[in-house]
């Protein structure tokens, strides 16, 4: 996590390894969602039950395509995330850079003054000095504060365009919880780094737009293997 001290915070909290390694993850999972095999055409001969587990098993092969097509989106949203980020803390790290020095600035102005007030004690006629002085560190210290309040507004912008991918991955499922849904270890880790995105992002893979069902056999181990990338 980089370190704002000229600043004096972080005006763009985030990761931006964080979340090009979470799309890669996500795109890495939906592929490997499209190696599970599901059974293929049950012959009539075979019986009711047979009949029922096919059908099982198509409805549970459109929940785990609909899944596939939720993590591909959501990996196209973070690596658009990744690189705003990426831009974002170029431009905070520029400002803090400038803020460091004009930091260095305000305190050779300030000590200009303390010695221009001890001689304008002894000799009024480097009064004007004195003048001068102030006047410069008064000039450095608008410096300073106007480099603050840009990275303040970009701060806002940056919480603001974090709220906003945070509700387009809210918005890839209808809330409907995945069946039988495993954790996702190893998430979370990818996750925590980037503001207001982590919160919408684990849920967006417990979504699917289909009814409930009850996945086949090695479908979950596989979907929670590759989430948690074991």
């Amino acid at each position: 996590m980089a370190e704002f001290r000229g600043l004096g915070f972080d005006p763009v909290p985030g990761s931006p390894d964080a979340a090009a390694e979470a799309a890669r993850r996500y795109t890495a999972t939906a592929a490997r969602l499209e190696e599970i095999a599901f059974p293929g055409t049950i012959p009539e001969w075979a019986g009711r039950s047979a009949q029922a587990l096919a059908d099982r098993a198509g409805r549970a092969a459109a929940g785990l395509s609909a899944t596939r097509n939720a993590l591909r989106a959501a990996a196209g949203v973070l690596e658009d995330w990744a690189g705003t980020l990426l831009a974002n803390h170029r431009r905070a790290e520029d400002l803090d850079r400038r803020a460091t020095a004009a930091r260095q600035a305000v305190t050779t102005a300030h000590d200009d003054v303390e010695q221009a007030e001890t001689e304008a004690q002894f000799s009024p006629a480097t009064q004007p000095n004195l003048t001068a002085a102030r006047a410069r560190l008064a000039a450095r210290r608008d410096d300073l504060d106007h480099l603050l309040a840009e990275a303040r507004e970009l701060e806002r912008a940056h919480s603001t365009e974090a709220t906003r991918v945070a509700e387009r991955l809210s918005a890839l499922g209808d809330g409907a919880p995945l069946p039988e849904a495993p954790g996702f270890p190893g998430v979370a880790t990818h996750l925590e780094a980037f503001s207001a995105v982590g919160r919408e992002l684990g849920g967006t893979v417990a979504k699917t737009p289909v009814v409930p069902v009850t996945p086949p056999p090695g479908a979950v181990s596989a979907f929670a293997a590759a989430l948690g990338g074991r």
